[in-house]
């Protein structure tokens, strides 16, 4: 199974898919709640972006993120190294980045 975040800019969608593992992890870090879905509001864009910049900056946040996790129910299992995971909030801070540059949310599902 798998979780993917979308954004519609201007008629075009742009996505990126994380394993459930993965994309619970990245909301963790993000500052958000775990959900199989969900919505990030263009509001709450710039708190977002903030933490994950400063998880890419700490491995104890990172290795958290993970743990907190890895307990629950799981139906994939995705690649949790901290290079991997470091890699992938670069990818979801980028998409959130994109989004706040175009005046528009994030919705996850």
């Amino acid at each position: 199974m798998s979780i993917t975040f979308k954004l519609e800019i201007e008629g075009h969608s742009e996505e990126v898919n994380f394993s459930n593992g993965n994309a619970a992890a990245l909301l963790i870090l993000a500052g958000l709640q775990s959900a199989p879905y969900g919505e990030i509001p263009r509001e709450r864009l710039d708190t977002a972006i903030t933490k994950l910049l400063r998880a890419l900056d700490s491995e104890t946040a990172r290795v958290r993120a993970v743990t907190s996790v890895a307990g629950g129910p799981r139906c994939s299992e995705g690649a949790c190294t901290d290079e991997y995971l470091k890699r992938r909030a670069g990818e979801m801070m980028a998409m959130l980045v994109l989004a706040r540059t175009h005046g528009c949310g994030v919705t996850w599902g």
